[in-house]
């Protein structure tokens, strides 16, 4: 910061002594205490390259959220819950975009070890790792500074005469932290009034302001999914984990009534698969949430089958058009016409009197034998569940 000193928030935070829930390691749910939340501005960043150290100042000052969490994480998968928790919800309630590829949140985190020795439980001092910027960065970091901190206490080495904790930084290129600066004390900051603020005092109302106009929180769309729409938990989470995505899932389920659960499966399996190997956003596509509705009640009706689907749905994602019209151009329609089946069944079935025999004896492999022929002899457009049920009709 040029001006040599930071805006921030100090013995009047904007919360305190909240709490965030997650999935514990042993698969309980287990609760975060969240100690404060509170405003600061922003600082400049250093860009180190070439032997020289550069300052962009493009974020200096900008305001920033700082939440501080108490020291209830145990694990670097609890701290990935933890952080995809608090992301859900600043999304959701329309805080933060969390694009930590834009720079949009950082973490420090604490990291501490526990040591048993000599019949008594010590706690050196710890390291805090600064400015994380992925999840990745996380994952990586924290085990590496564990070691580290573990095999220097074991060593002899300079942690067991150190008294205060260090900050150090990750670099993602040779996958180690190094020093930046020691403390003597946890908290060597100094701070006093900023004179050109007024303070802000938020009172009962205000809050309850702000909690009615808040929108839905994710844990309540997830269990709203799962009792409303029927949906699995895995797929609950997997929609809800992005808000666009979960919108876009109940627009289309409602072109789609009572289809719900194979509009998830949509979405979370051929649309998610699409998204991620063309490496583009939700807001990009031209599909929109009622052409897949319209798709999957082709599929309800018999229309077309789920082979079918997906290369009419390829070619929705490809062109934007409408599942009827590509159906309709390229003679994708199922044959469910019962008498038409049922003459090529009985036809097939009359032709091979070993597979019926083999299926009557308990081989039921053996239907594959008479299945296979009937949508050959159909040009593969027969409807599959109207076919096995009238083999299994006529040879059981």
């Amino acid at each position: 910061l040029p001006k040599g000193y930071q805006i921030s928030q100090f013995d009047l935070p904007l919360s305190v002594s909240g709490w965030l829930e997650i999935p514990a390691d042993d698969g309980s749910t287990k609760r975060i205490r969240v100690r404060r939340a509170h405003l600061e501005e922003d600082t400049g960043s250093l860009l180190h390259a070439g032997g020289a150290t550069l300052i962009d100042f493009n974020r200096s000052g900008v305001p920033l959220l700082e939440i501080v969490s108490e020291p209830d994480l145990r694990s670097v998968g609890e701290s990935l819950a933890y952080l995809e928790a608090l992301r859900e919800r600043l999304v959701y309630a329309g805080v933060a975009g969390f694009r930590l590829e834009e720079g949009g949140a950082r973490f420090d985190v604490n990291v501490s070890i526990r040591f048993d020795e000599d019949g008594e439980t010590r706690w050196p001092p710890l390291s805090e790792i600064k400015n994380l910027n992925s999840f990745r960065a996380l994952e990586e970091a924290v085990p590496y500074e564990s070691a580290r901190l573990w095999d220097e206490w074991e060593s002899g080495g300079v942690l067991r005469r150190r008294t205060g904790k260090i900050t150090v930084g990750w670099s993602p290129e040779s996958h180690r932290t190094y020093l930046q600066r020691t403390k003597e004390e946890v908290d060597d900051y100094r701070y006093f009034p900023e004179p050109d603020l007024v303070a802000l005092a938020p009172d009962r109302a205000m809050v309850e302001r702000i909690r009615a106009a808040l929108p839905e929180m994710p844990d309540e769309r997830r269990a709203r999914f799962t009792t409303q729409y029927g949906l699995s938990d895995y797929d609950a989470r997997v929609l809800v984990s992005d808000r666009d995505l979960a919108e876009w899932f109940e627009q289309a389920a409602k072109t789609a009534p009572g289809q719900a659960k194979r509009v998830a499966n949509w979405v979370t399996g051929e649309l998610l698969g699409h998204l991620r190997a063309a490496g583009t956003p939700l807001g990009s596509l031209t599909l929109t949430p009622g052409q897949l509705g319209a798709l999957v009640g082709l599929i309800e009706a018999g229309t077309i089958s789920t082979t079918g689907a997906k290369t009419v749905f390829a070619e929705m994602l490809a062109t934007g058009r409408d599942a009827d019209a590509i159906v309709n151009e390229n003679g994708l329609s199922q044959v469910s016409d019962e008498a038409a089946i049922a003459a090529v069944v009985d036809a097939v079935i009359a032709a091979n009197p070993k597979a019926v025999a083999d299926v009557r004896a308990g081989n039921a492999r053996a239907l594959a034998a008479l299945f296979g022929p009937v949508m050959k002899q159909m040009g593969g457009k027969a409807n599959p569940v109207v076919v096995n049920r009238m083999i299994a009709e006529r040879v059981k």
